[in-house]
């Protein structure tokens, strides 16, 4: 091959990896420019705080990417029940979801953890959770077996009770009838509080109250007001047993086909949401412990310590969840994350 053929073939050589760059570097900008849709479904409905921050979040995640992202949100179990957002969202056909912690531990069962009374403070301490290695550490063993993102954790509320008598120990439960869901924890607690924990649908929760077939409920202040539950009933027990944690939830693989600014903006606005919920939830509380009163029910702050020591053995009964991928020790690392 003479001297003025090789390099033409060069030159060529050169203008053909010059171009496949420019072609490549156009790819990127066109990624990076182009409009994003994605469907958001909750079960809650408008007036939820995980509406408002569901809101919050497009809004935000709109103004960060100048119009570029768009995140329809439909709540209600418009696209269907708790389980089967779950389920819709793993498999791609919606991009995010929310999702509680006892419904995630339903198909991965370290998240139980989650479940456990008096594992968490306060509300704030659930924000913490989302900030902490040990929190990163359990929502990657979710990401890598099911493909499930978890993009912004935050609560759902502190579980009290509302009761038809005064209660303020574990022995004022004995032979109480207390609704709960049909689920192992929340079974475990009941009996554990002292009550005769009987699984009730919520959908029969309020002519189940009316009736005297249970005595009594527990739930966030939020839920227990919003179903009227202040009707048929006349006390409130500040049990604070249990803290929910519950979380926005992204499909990995759409989460990692986005570019590297969009992953961030989707952070940055779901965790301003997660924000805005734990503001709205500790605001309400306040506040709606005035309404209980005004409503004419009884407030009670119990013997707290008493009904902490009557469930203290639970993390280590249900251990088995977790341990294996985690540690025996995971739901003390996360009682006692400082914050």
């Amino acid at each position: 091959m003479s001297k003025k053929l090789i390099s033409l073939v060069l030159i060529i050589a050169m203008l053909v990896g010059a171009l496949s760059f420019a072609f490549a570097e156009g790819q990127k900008e066109a990624k990076g420019d182009q409009t994003i849709n994605l469907r958001l479904g909750h079960p809650y409905d408008p007036s939820h705080p995980w509406q408002k921050g569901s809101e919050l979040a497009a809004q935000r995640a709109k103004e960060l990417s100048n119009g570029r992202i768009n995140i329809t949100v439909y709540p209600s179990s418009q696209l269907g029940t708790e389980a089967e957002l779950q389920e819709q969202m793993l498999v791609g056909s919606i991009d995010i979801v929310v999702s509680g912690a006892g419904q995630i531990g339903t198909i991965y069962s370290p998240f139980n953890v989650l479940e456990m009374p008096y594992t968490f403070k306060n509300n704030q301490h659930v924000i913490a959770l989302g900030k902490s290695s040990v929190g990163q550490e359990l929502f990657e063993g979710y990401r890598k077996k099911f493909g499930g993102r978890i993009i912004g954790p935050s609560s759902y509320g502190i579980r009290q009770m509302a009761t038809d008598r005064a209660v303020y120990s574990p022995k004022d439960l004995a032979g109480f009838k207390l609704r709960v869901p049909e689920q192992t924890v929340p079974l475990e607690y009941g009996k554990a509080m002292g009550a005769n924990p009987t699984p009730t649908s919520l959908a029969e929760a309020y002519m189940a109250l009316q009736q005297g077939v249970v005595n009594g409920l527990e739930n966030p202040l939020s839920a227990i007001w919003a179903q009227k539950y202040q009707e048929v009933t006349s006390h409130i027990i500040l049990t604070s047993h249990v803290t929910n944690v519950c979380a926005y939830v992204m499909n990995d693989k759409k989460f990692l086909s986005l570019s590297k600014a969009d992953q961030d903006i989707i952070l940055q606005a779901f965790d301003d949401a997660s924000k805005l919920i734990v503001e709205i939830l500790d605001r309400e509380d306040k506040e709606l412990v005035a309404q209980f009163k005004a409503a004419g029910l009884t407030v009670i702050e119990p013997d707290v310590d008493a009904f902490r020591a009557a469930t203290a053995y639970m993390p280590e009964k249900f251990a088995y969840w977790w341990e294996k991928d985690f540690g025996s020790d995971l739901h003390a690392r996360i009682r006692d994350l400082q914050f």
